[in-house]
């Protein structure tokens, strides 16, 4: 095979390989945050919705408000049973990172803890 050929061929290898890795690296970026919650939480789980809620109060201001979808199961069950149903929570509260093709990026379930969603917010860039 002529040198030209074998350059042209690498060079179409090597174009497709960078598209590759830039749209994988586009694809783990956070895109939305889903927050499921529930205001008619009772007992020990009250605690824990009470801390989270004001952790997400707290980490989603400014630009990042955009990112952040907020469910209350107890007032909006429909919009927070197909969430529940794909991600299989069993309980609440949930926060969810998706990117922009709604795939799973990261997930915490009944106790968040401050140090995970800024680790996860800076991992996948926001």
């Amino acid at each position: 095979m002529p040198k030209g050929k074998i350059g042209i061929i690498v060079i179409a290898v090597l174009a497709i390989l960078v598209t590759a890795v830039l749209t994988n690296a586009a694809a783990s970026q956070v895109s939305q945050v889903v927050y499921i919650t529930k205001s008619k939480a009772c007992g020990c789980s009250a605690k824990s919705v009470r801390a989270a809620d004001a952790l997400v109060n707290h980490t989603f201001t400014g630009p990042r408000q955009a990112l952040l979808k907020r469910i209350d199961y107890d007032t909006d069950r429909q919009a927070a049973v197909p969430y529940i149903g794909e991600y299989r929570l069993i309980q609440l509260p949930a926060l969810i990172f998706l990117d922009a093709q709604h795939h799973l990026l990261w997930m915490a379930v009944g106790n968040v803890a401050q140090e995970d969603i800024a680790a996860k917010l800076a991992q996948f860039g926001s």
